[in-house]
């Protein structure tokens, strides 16, 4: 028995040093696996998972290029960058109850929107920063600035963002900038200059020269620490600031009319003839620019749109309108061109009568015996209707053609509208009718189916100034790039109209005597110091029950500096309304001089 429970022991402890055997090779092969695998990553591959390392806690951020600022002619900054903020959250689409709760604390809004905005934010590549606010107002930021290290999971970043100096003043001209949308990015993702981050130019001047002010972003590589903190920055890859524009538009005088239109809806012009740069370009009323570069509400967008006086329309080259009698010196012109003798005499009683219709002047009993002169400086909507449908519609077409009308200016801001410069055929098209006598008699003082902007008619009168030489409006005067090489933009000649001096003197002669004559509808233009070529003008339309108001011109009518258009939607008589905008730029515009 003894010797049975002997054999017993020592079977069992054969066993257990036969298991402890296997345990100890077991434990060497493991330890040897390691000490390989050690090896394999300390020496063999050593600099593979050295770079590895470094990417673990180096990260690259992205730079932003500040974008270029804008000037007007005298070098007074009317755009530029300022510092914006936005809030982040430094792990990715991860979150519990505390984090949510403390957030939701921090910027005041729902645990549900902390988060759907942790969900669905914008997660930027490399960092892996996830945007909870893109736009923080400055008093905001500093404050949760001043609580963010309690927040290892938070972080406010500081970018450029656009800022409007004069905020509503020359809105249509300069324009504003809003993130990149996805239409414009898969058009513009082959230029490096843009990113899914880009803002882009989305009217006026930052739309069309929006690459010029872009710039080059740069990028830096910061350490971090294991709360994704930033520990140190290492090096940086340079940003290229965009280039700066300098602008034809004069400050002063753009404000003076601006101030002066108030929330008119109107709009004014003023051009250097001889260069076509824009100095003054005033589409009444304006809006605010800055309330574009940041957050607004669905009620303060509502409130903007419903505006009845369409704020957001820009009069200038966004909207057309009949332009009433400040065509007829086109019109006379298409007279002149085919052989109407300037002396030539109708007699108006007060109406021109095709069958038993009646177009009548706007003097009751009319004008009496009147020529060529006369018609322009009265504006004797008789002797028109005569006349016009004495040589039918294509001779009138055919020179406010040449003149610039139905046909962009080249203006350099996008959206231009053409108007229309109707014929047989457009009318044939879109009405589905022929051309009738009294298309043309209305055709003849600038109404019926004609419409056009007021920049066209500047062209248009920039032509008469130059005795056919029409120069192409632009606004931006010179570039100057981070480098500081200066690019100064060269005027270019859009029109020249072939016509014959002495029929550009007529007309001249008699757009002078608008303003001089005690009988001229301009003549509240008149100054003792200057002499004034002008027409002005009172267009029927839809929308009113009064006349949209024109002014037209240029000075000093000899050798002509400034072209201007001055216009009042449904203003009434544009010798009355339309002639004291003119009167305020010129004293504002000699004033300065």
């Amino acid at each position: 028995m003894r010797k049975k429970q002997n054999e017993i022991k020592i079977s069992l402890v054969k066993n257990y040093k036969f298991r402890l055997n296997i345990l100890k090779i077991f434990i060497i092969l493991v330890y040897g696996l390691v000490l390989i695998r050690l090896f394999y990553m300390q020496v063999y591959n050593r600099e593979e998972f050295i770079e590895k390392s470094k990417k673990n806690r180096i990260k690259i951020r992205r730079i932003e290029a500040p974008r270029g600022n804008i000037y007007d002619r005298n070098g007074k900054l009317l755009v530029k960058n300022i510092a914006g903020y936005r809030l982040v959250y430094l792990n990715g689409r991860r979150y519990n109850d505390e984090i949510v709760k403390n957030i939701a604390e921090l910027l005041g809004i729902s645990k549900e929107s902390v988060i759907k905005k942790i969900k669905y934010g914008e997660i930027y590549t490399y960092t892996g920063e996830n945007v909870l606010e893109q736009d923080l107002e400055i008093e905001k930021a500093h404050k949760i600035m001043e609580k963010i290290s309690k927040y290892s999971y938070l972080d406010v970043i500081s970018y450029s963002k656009r800022y409007y100096i004069y905020n509503d003043l020359a809105s249509h001209v300069l324009g504003y900038i809003k993130p990149i949308t996805e239409k414009e990015y898969e058009k513009l993702k082959d230029n490096p200059v843009y990113t899914k981050r880009s803002y882009t130019g989305k009217k006026g001047i930052e739309k069309q020269y929006d690459e010029l002010l872009q710039g080059k972003d740069g990028y830096e590589y910061i350490e971090v620490n294991a709360y994704n903190k930033i520990v140190k920055k290492i090096k940086n890859a340079e940003v290229k600031p965009g280039s700066n524009l300098y602008l034809s538009i004069d400050y002063e005088l753009q404000k003076y009319i601006t101030d002066f239109l108030g929330n008119e809806k109107a709009a004014f012009l003023a051009m250097e003839a001889k260069t076509g740069k824009i100095i003054t370009m005033v589409s009444s009323p304006e809006y605010s620019l800055n309330m574009f570069t940041s957050k607004f509400s669905t009620k303060d967008w509502n409130k903007l749109i419903k505006n009845p006086s369409r704020p957001l329309i820009n009069r200038i080259t966004g909207s057309t309108y009949p332009p009433g009698s400040i065509f007829k010196p086109l019109v006379a012109m298409s007279f002149l061109e085919q052989g109407i003798d300037k002396d030539y005499e109708i007699y108006d009683p007060g109406y021109y009568q095709i069958g038993k219709w009646k177009y009548r002047s706007w003097k009751r009993g009319g004008h009496g015996y009147t020529n060529m002169e006369k018609s322009i400086i009265e504006s004797v909507n008789t002797y028109y209707y005569t006349m016009g449908d004495k040589i039918g519609h294509k001779p009138i077409i055919e020179t406010a053609s040449k003149f610039g009308l139905g046909k962009k200016t080249g203006i350099d801001l996008p959206d231009e509208k053409v108007g229309i410069l109707p014929d047989k055929e457009w009318k044939k098209v879109h009405y589905g009718e022929g051309w009738y006598r009294g298309d043309t008699v209305n055709l003849s003082i600038g109404q019926g189916y004609l419409l056009v902007t007021p920049l066209q008619m500047l062209l248009a009168y920039d032509v008469l100034a130059n005795n056919g030489i029409g120069y192409k409006p632009h606004i931006l005067d010179k570039v100057i790039d981070s480098e500081g090489k200066v690019k100064n933009i060269e005027h270019e000649i859009s029109i020249l109209y072939n016509g014959k001096k002495e029929y550009f003197d007529t007309l001249r002669e008699a757009m002078v005597q608008v303003v001089d004559s005690n009988h001229g509808t301009g003549r509240r233009l008149r100054r003792d110091f200057v002499k004034i070529a002008a027409k002005t003008g009172s267009a029927q339309n839809s929308m009113y029950s009064d006349t949209h108001a024109w002014a037209a011109g240029y000075f000093p009518a000899d050798n002509p500096e400034i072209v201007f258009v001055s216009f009042v939607e449904g203003g009434g008589s544009g010798g009355a309304i339309a002639t004291k905008a003119v009167n305020a730029f010129i004293d504002k515009y000699y004033e300065n001089k």
